[in-house]
């Protein structure tokens, strides 16, 4: 009897130190804490090219080079992928009925007619997710590189919201943040209704709810984002979540965007889109 027991219980012990084994592997990868015991979201983020299909080549030393394929080797056929890239996807906006016309009207004009061709802010969520950012106890800072425009940030208090937003709207629109357990969540309203959420005509109404959300895991940060407007939309837009990649090199630094310049945009004679 205390032979079958004994091994009755060794069984049991590696029975627990299998499980024990299997639940580590399995629980995601920690991320360190900020001194108020959240998730530290500081730091440079990189979520590369989005839709493009991005190759990783040689690296050496501080150098990370990347090859981008492109149609028949000519560098011409780049924007015309990178449209096919942005428009394969089924995840879009659902419009009502009576918007079709005028959002697929604004993508055919789209040169003329899109705010960010003309130097005005892309604003949430169409900039996307910060390069960088500043995690205070109170408050954070996203830094944002606007590419061919400029770069930009957001200050992002934490708390109950102290104030109604702007009825007559912003382009940013007015953000508050708080913590939902290991998750940093956004809640953005008060927007104008002159910005677009994507390049492809997509506009908005003043009700528009922007909610944004960031979860670490380890060197990964979880980029979901979710787009509520009552008066435009069918139903809310969950976009596809981006991944991004902490960038470790103590030396690494955002690059200037040029000064945006709106020099060229009515002598274009094509229907052709850059963004």
């Amino acid at each position: 009897m205390k032979s079958g027991g004994s091994r009755t219980t060794l069984i049991a012990m590696g029975l627990g130190a299998a499980i024990s084994l299997a639940s580590a592997q399995q629980s995601p990868p920690t991320a360190p804490r900020a001194t108020d015991g959240h998730p530290d979201l500081s730091g440079y983020w990189s979520a590369g090219f989005e839709g493009l299909p991005i190759v990783p080549g040689p690296s050496s030393g501080k150098n990370t080079s990347t090859i981008l394929p492109v149609r028949n080797g000519d560098i011409s056929n780049l924007t015309n992928d990178g449209v096919i890239a942005r428009r394969s996807t089924d995840n879009l906006p659902l419009y009502k009925p009576e918007y079709w016309e005028r959002v697929l009207d604004l993508d055919y004009h789209g040169n003329l007619e899109d705010p960010f061709n003309s130097c005005m802010p892309p604003s949430v969520p169409r900039m996307g997710p910060p390069r960088r950012i500043v995690q205070l106890p109170t408050e954070m800072f996203f830094f944002h590189a606007i590419i061919f425009q400029r770069n930009d940030y957001r200050a992002i208090p934490i708390g109950e919201r102290t104030h109604p937003p702007d009825p007559d709207g912003t382009w940013m629109g007015d953000p508050i943040g708080h913590w939902e357990g290991d998750t940093f969540v956004v809640v953005t309203e008060g927007f104008n209704d002159q910005s677009w959420i994507g390049p492809q005509g997509y506009i908005h109404g003043y009700d528009m709810k922007v909610t944004e959300k960031f979860r670490r895991e380890a060197d990964q940060l979880h980029y979901d984002v979710t787009v509520e407007d009552p008066e435009y939309l069918q139903k809310p837009w969950v976009r596809d979540t981006i991944v991004l990649k902490r960038i470790t090199d103590p030396e690494y630094r955002m690059e200037e965007s040029p000064p945006c310049s709106d020099r060229d945009n009515k002598n274009l004679v094509g229907k052709q889109r850059e963004m």
